[in-house]
């Protein structure tokens, strides 16, 4: 065999091994990220590094918005907690925890940021916020979305007592329902009757949506 048959055959299995390494890359990627449950990936993302915390910029006045934190996991996704947050009394309305490429993650920050003006905060602010909203929704008698004991998870880790920043919650010095899209007369009923019972006559507002006929406020000027 000559010289360029034998580097010629040496090219082509070096080509092969690649080939082989790639696929074999491909079908790693695959199994992690479309095969394996739910409960390991979140064990992953809560030990992997943070990448980024957003929460939105003016959400202590507007009284509702998203906060994100985003973890690098071994396989290039990203594991993120969503959270929605009513920080004028309901604290954590809402929350999944959920793995994404980073393009899909990108462009889910791009969707909330349609309505959204998100910012970068540091993880202990983050954490801090998270926990305080939700011990002041507690006080007022409302227990954080059935998810949230999963979502959670990924906050155990970081250390709220570093952060500087004080949060206030409520608005104007009182707790301040106000009736999201979503929530039935009934449950805007509920939530009233559970601040009147806990808060005591005056020490609240609110402001709910009652059928087609608008909104129907109590001792506010929103």
């Amino acid at each position: 065999m000559s010289m360029d048959q034998k580097k010629r055959q040496k090219k082509l299995a070096k080509k092969k091994s690649k080939r082989k390494q790639a696929l074999s890359n491909q079908k790693k990627r695959f199994s992690f990220s479309d095969r394996i449950s739910r409960t390991k990936a979140l064990i992953i993302a809560k030990s992997s590094p943070i990448i980024e915390c957003r929460i939105r910029k003016d959400i202590l006045s507007k009284g509702i918005g998203t906060a994100i934190i985003a973890r690098k996991m071994p396989n290039g996704y990203i594991g993120a907690g969503v959270y929605l947050l009513d920080v004028w009394c309901l604290g954590v309305k809402n929350t999944y925890f959920t793995t994404l490429s980073e393009y899909d993650y990108m462009d889910r920050i791009s969707e909330i940021e349609v309505n959204e003006d998100l910012e970068n905060i540091h993880p202990s602010c983050f954490r801090k916020l998270i926990d305080e909203c939700v011990d002041y929704s507690e006080e007022l008698g409302f227990k954080p979305h059935k998810d949230y004991k999963i979502s959670r998870q990924l906050l155990m880790d970081i250390d709220p007592t570093v952060c500087p920043n004080k949060y206030t919650f409520g608005k104007n010095g009182k707790p301040f329902y106000l009736s999201g899209p979503h929530e039935s007369e009934q449950r805007s009923k509920q939530i009233v009757n559970t601040l009147q019972k806990n808060c005591g006559e005056g020490n609240f507002d609110y402001l709910v949506q009652v059928g087609d006929m608008g909104f129907d406020d109590y001792d506010d000027d929103y």
